[in-house]
C-alpha cells in the first residue's frame, strides 16, 4: 500500500511539473560544470516554452530528488547509492584532486600522492550517506589505513565544506573542477595520484524512458558535454 502511495505521489508531482512546463533537474555540487548552462540553453531551444528548474540536493539525498519523485532528471557524480534503480548515461570523467588549507605543508607541492594523504583528517559527508561518503574518502584505496574524520558537513553546501577545510579541520578529495568552482582564500587545490577519477552522469527514472521531455533533456546533455572519456 505504501509503495503504491509513493508511486502515485511521484506521478502527481511529475504531472504537475508537466502542466507548468517545468523540467525539474536535481544536482549535487557543480552539476555538469561549465556544460550545465549549455545544456539548459540547448534544452530551451529544443523545447520552447519550457523552463529548467535546477534543484540543489544535500549530501543525504544522493539521487538529488529522483528517489522521492521531486525531480525529473539529475546531474550527479558517480557512483552513488540508488543508481542501480535508475537510468544513467556518463557525460564526462575528471580526476579527483585534494583541497587543503593553504598553510598545509603539502600545499606547496605541484602533485601529491594519495599515500601522503591517507593519515590526514578528512572533511566528510554524514555517515548515513554510506558508501557514497566512503568513495569520497577513497576508503577502498587506502591499503588498510583507517579513515580519520576531522569534521562532518551535514548540509552538503559548499560554504560549510570550504569553511571546515580553510579552518584546518581536515582536507578533502574534490573533482578537479573544484579548483575553478570553489576557489577561495585559505584553500589550495592540488592534483592527486593514486586515486580513481570522478564521473558525471545524467540520471532519470526508468518510467521516464517514455517521457519525450526528459529524453530531450538527456539528448541535450549528451550533445553538450565533453564526452565520457
Amino acid at each position: 500500500m505504501l509503495a503504491g502511495f509513493d508511486q502515485a505521489l511521484r506521478e502527481a508531482k511529475s504531472a504537475a511539473s508537466r502542466a507548468a512546463r517545468v523540467l525539474r533537474v536535481g544536482f549535487l555540487a557543480g552539476a555538469a560544470n561549465e556544460a550545465t548552462q549549455e545544456i539548459i540553453a540547448a534544452f530551451g531551444c529544443r523545447r520552447p516554452g519550457w523552463r529548467v528548474e535546477m534543484r540543489a540536493a544535500p549530501w543525504t539525498d544522493p539521487t538529488a530528488g529522483l528517489a522521492s519523485g521531486d525531480t525529473d532528471a539529475a546531474l550527479l557524480r558517480l557512483p552513488f547509492p540508488g543508481q542501480d534503480s535508475l537510468r544513467i548515461e556518463v557525460l564526462f570523467t575528471e580526476p579527483r584532486w585534494v583541497a587543503l588549507p593553504a598553510a598545509h605543508p603539502l600545499a606547496t607541492r605541484h602533485v601529491i600522492t594519495f599515500r601522503e594523504l591517507r593519515d590526514e583528517p578528512f572533511v566528510a559527508a554524514p555517515a548515513e550517506t554510506s558508501w557514497w561518503r566512503d568513495w569520497w574518502l577513497a576508503a577502498d584505496e587506502r591499503e588498510g589505513h583507517p579513515v580519520r574524520i576531522g569534521a562532518v558537513t551535514e548540509t552538503g553546501q559548499p560554504d560549510d565544506w570550504l569553511t571546515a577545510i580553510a579552518n584546518g579541520q581536515g582536507i578533502a578529495l574534490a573533482p578537479a573542477s573544484g579548483a575553478r568552482y570553489y576557489a577561495r582564500p585559505g584553500i589550495t587545490y592540488r592534483p592527486v595520484t593514486g586515486v580513481s577519477p570522478s564521473q558525471v552522469g545524467v540520471a532519470w527514472p526508468p518510467a521516464a524512458d517514455a517521457n519525450p521531455v526528459v529524453q530531450d533533456f538527456v539528448r541535450c546533455c549528451r550533445e553538450n558535454s565533453p564526452g565520457p572519456g
